[in-house]
């Protein structure tokens, strides 16, 4: 019986991104091991090891973690192993360079966290990539990184790991209007939504700061942020310290974020490096057009003026769509996510690099 390992940060990327492609191996006989921070029940996984990752590299936590993953390979004996993003990405590489028989190792870069302008990473994935054997990237600033520098030993650009539609049902107008109503938000209100964990990287201070300057002028703003971390509170003083409890909410960890999406007006988001984000993917799959940062990722997925505006000031932006309604309803009718993205293509394309085939990038 074959064995793989998938590692990440924390289990809930294991259960955001990959659960998909975990019934696919489980259903074929495979033993599947996860390795991330925290733990789940899913039948899909035959054992999850708890390891702790933090984001200082040279932290303790981590050298104990690359210790743990070293063993924890040897012992297991595994055919495959796949990393995810930054941080584990580059534990677990770590932990089989210089292994006699190391086994077949994939790495899917979620966004790197260097660029043309600013290289300080770019040595940890110069000096991964001996033991890189499938790179997986999934925008094209990535790719052409990737390339440029040989980062891996095979490259393979995909559409990230996939969407799944299903999970987001349309809504009927009646209650759409019942859920923005449980907001708080009235027909003739503008809600905007900001999605993902409150962390430096999405940087929602910037939202918030330009709320306060755009809902002096527009007074029927409402903002609603959806998720939870580090600077949740801090996030939360500032909209106090600027008086705009009024005009925003914080609704924690949403579980029907269909719903939540499919009401909302417009996403925003102000995130400083992303790979391929979910959120926007969401969004434009339910309809919802984006005010996004203009970095890799973004552009991507938003084409600029069609079903989205990109911008380095955000709340120049916000004040072009709120003051032309007519700007609004063109963005709005072009929102839309192509099909390349959803699971259903997305999905064997992963799997056929996961299986071991030429993928050609």
């Amino acid at each position: 019986m074959k064995r793989i390992l998938v590692c990440a940060s924390r289990i809930s990327h294991i259960c955001q991104f990959h659960l998909p492609y975990l019934r696919h191996y489980k259903e074929h006989g495979f033993t599947v091991d996860v390795a991330a921070e925290g733990v789940t029940d899913t039948p899909l996984i035959d054992h999850c090891y708890d390891m702790k990752f933090t984001k200082n590299p040279l932290s303790p936590d981590n050298l104990r973690t690359m210790h743990r993953l070293r063993k924890l390979i040897k012992e297991n004996g595994y055919d495959m192993v796949c990393s995810n993003a930054t941080l584990a990405g580059a534990a677990v590489r770590l932990a089989v360079m210089g292994m006699k028989h190391r086994p077949y190792m994939i790495h899917i870069s979620h966004g790197y966290m260097f660029s043309e302008t600013d290289k300080r990473y770019l040595w940890v994935e110069k000096l991964l990539a001996g033991v890189t054997d499938s790179l997986v990237v999934m925008n094209e600033e990535d790719r052409e990184l990737a390339e440029k520098y040989l980062l891996g030993k095979s490259l393979h650009y995909i559409s990230g790991m996939g969407l799944d539609g299903g999970k987001f049902p349309p809504l009927s107008e009646e209650e759409r209007r019942e859920f923005r109503r449980q907001l708080g938000v009235s027909d003739e209100d503008m809600l905007l939504l900001c999605v993902g964990e409150f962390c430096r990287r999405k940087n929602q201070k910037a939202v918030i700061r330009a709320m306060d300057t755009v809902a002096k002028r527009h007074r029927n703003l409402r903002l609603c942020f959806a998720g939870k971390g580090q600077m949740l509170e801090e996030c939360r003083q500032l909209v106090h310290e600027l008086e705009l409890d009024g005009h925003i909410r914080f609704l924690g960890q949403v579980r029907e974020m269909a719903a939540l999406y499919r009401c909302s007006d417009l996403l925003v988001t102000a995130s400083q490096m992303e790979g391929l984000p979910f959120n926007v993917m969401e969004a434009l799959y339910c309809g919802v057009p984006v005010l996004a940062s203009d970095i890799k990722g973004h552009r991507d997925l938003i084409q600029n003026g069609y079903n989205g505006l990109l911008s380095e000031d955000i709340t120049a932006a916000l004040e072009e769509i709120l003051s032309d309604r007519e700007r609004y309803r063109t963005l709005k009718e072009h929102a839309f996510l192509e099909e390349k993205y959803l699971l259903e293509q997305a999905k064997p394309a992963l799997l056929t690099i996961w299986d071991g085939e030429e993928v050609t990038v």
